[in-house]
């Protein structure tokens, strides 16, 4: 059976327009709206009922009314508390860190959980855990509020609290920080990571990383991998495709560290 969009429910919009440009928005469906699109107006009645996938033909394009992935829900739905980790930098360190189904992990610095989202979409069944750590209660208020809405608390669990202190956790698959010296934290994070686990470190500066890589041996890892992610898009037109003249350039480095038996002194 065919599922409808129910009144309230967040829409992604995709809208096309005959001359090719395309653009996306994300509404909520209400029956007595109209929404704004560079293609013409959407009324709400042609989105509530409509089935998820269907178009709408619009004065200069069509609409295509799509349900929202996490992708999605980062850019239309959650809420921004400072500066947040976007999908360009989230997928690669997923993926350096080996996520997978029923991994045990911690992230210091949730901030507004951007990353907690994917730890948690990634690692959410047969018993997998994120333990999310932040200094700052309002953050990690932020951070619930986001995974309500992408239905990823079920095993989330955020605490108050400094991982430079340590954390009670043993034997854990992964760790995550996003912290102005994360050196500090993974030193007081060796204990908890099984040998040879991914530590993944997020930083904005050549300073940080400077820091990282000096420190890593004497807090017992070792360097994998530092990377920087550069997205360019492209205007995908029928016939003229092309960069587009926006590239989203720097926004962080990704540091793969991987812990050791013990520290290296000198």
């Amino acid at each position: 059976m065919e599922e409808r969009i129910p009144p309230g429910s967040l829409v992604v919009v995709l809208v096309e327009g005959f001359d090719g440009r395309r653009r996306e928005y994300a509404f909520r469906a209400d029956p007595k709206a109209y929404y704004s699109t560079f293609a013409g107006p959407l009324r709400g009645s042609d989105i509530v009922g409509a089935p998820w996938g269907s178009t709408v033909e619009l004065p200069r394009g069509r609409a295509y009314l799509l349900p929202p992935t996490l992708r999605d829900m980062y850019y239309h739905a959650f809420r921004h508390a400072g500066q947040v980790i976007y999908p360009k930098d989230l997928g690669y360190i997923g993926v350096s860190a080996g996520l997978r189904c029923g991994m045990k992990v911690v992230e210091a610095g949730v901030g507004s959980g951007f990353l907690t989202a994917l730890l948690a979409s990634w690692v959410c069944c047969s018993g997998g855990l994120v333990i999310g750590y932040d200094t700052r209660r309002e953050a990690l208020e932020t951070t619930r509020e986001n995974l309500e809405r992408a239905g990823l608390l079920d095993c989330v669990d955020l605490r108050l609290g400094d991982v430079r202190r340590g954390v009670p956790e043993r034997g854990l698959d992964a760790g995550f920080l996003d912290l102005p010296d994360p050196w500090e934290a993974a030193r007081a994070l060796h204990q908890s990571l099984r040998v040879g686990a991914p530590l993944v470190v997020f930083v904005p500066t050549y300073n940080q990383v400077d820091r990282m890589a000096l420190e890593a041996p004497r807090a017992g890892y070792a360097v994998q991998e530092v990377v920087e992610i550069i997205k360019r898009e492209l205007e995908a037109r029928p016939g003229a495709v092309r960069p587009a003249t926006r590239i989203v350039g720097h926004t962080g480095f990704v540091i793969l560290l991987r812990r050791l038996a013990s520290p290296i002194s000198g």
